[in-house]
């Protein structure tokens, strides 16, 4: 994605923006005519989305796919429930990354210097890294998967496999992963709720979503009656905008 320069304007800043929703709109459109299960069956390659995870914890950005997911790596959550639930999930590295929403969250919520909110990000995930004996890595914005000035995401993946990367997909638009399997229903629905938030907001793509173009929270399970649970799931959220609309598919079958 093109690199926006610090120099350059809002006016620029949403012109750069707007070409980029116009590039995935046409399959956006296709999304939202069939819905993302009719859509995913139509991607002969849909597996290799579901491949070669390496159980390395990311932020649940779409700048950083793969893996397994957490809002700035758990900074958000309880230190103590973090560390066992990432224990029993296997986890085998930690990373935190340029640009963390959550970070500057948990920096906003602790009344902290929000321009160290990154080296906050750092801290947690070395803090983390160091309990569970395993490998800790900082992702510069150069290897993000989008531009470090915007979200481009149009999706909210509420992933219930643990392994899914849209990246590895020619055809799945850029979203936010939540993995849900690692974690509570409530941390997972705040997450939906941030992820939410920031794509509607001034660091996503805001008012360019519409009743015609909405942001997506796609459920992703292995059988219909794990996505029907997740649905159930997000229906809780509460106060969905018009411009929200959740959806789902189920995994496909080796």
């Amino acid at each position: 994605m093109e690199q926006i320069n610090t120099n350059d304007n809002h006016e620029n800043l949403e012109k750069i923006k707007q070409k980029a929703f116009k590039e995935y709109q046409e399959i956006m459109e296709q999304i939202y005519a069939d819905g993302f299960s009719k859509y995913a069956e139509k991607l002969d390659n849909l597996n290799e989305a579901f491949e070669g995870c390496d159980n390395c914890v990311r932020c649940v950005d779409e700048g950083t796919p793969g893996g397994v997911h957490s809002a700035g790596s758990g900074i958000l959550r309880d230190e103590n429930e973090v560390i066992e639930s990432f224990k029993k999930a296997g986890v085998k590295k930690i990373t935190s990354h340029d640009g963390c929403g959550a970070a500057a969250y948990y920096a906003k919520l602790n009344d902290l210097d929000s321009t160290k909110s990154d080296e906050y990000g750092k801290e947690w995930s070395q803090k983390i890294a160091t309990a569970l004996d395993i490998p800790y890595e900082h992702i510069d914005a150069s290897d993000m998967n989008r531009s470090i000035e915007f979200h481009n995401a149009r999706i909210s993946y509420y992933d219930g496999t643990g392994k899914f990367d849209y990246s590895k997909v020619e055809g799945l638009p850029p979203g936010f992963i939540i993995s849900r399997n690692i974690q509570s229903l409530d941390v997972s629905l705040e997450e939906v709720g941030i992820s939410q938030q920031i794509a509607l907001g001034d660091h996503g793509f805001g008012e360019l979503f519409s009743q015609d173009n909405p942001f997506l929270i796609v459920a992703i399970a292995e059988s219909e009656e794990a996505l029907a649970e997740l649905k159930e799931e997000l229906s809780n959220l509460e106060n969905l905008p018009k411009t929200v609309t959740i959806d789902g598919f189920v995994t496909p079958k080796n």
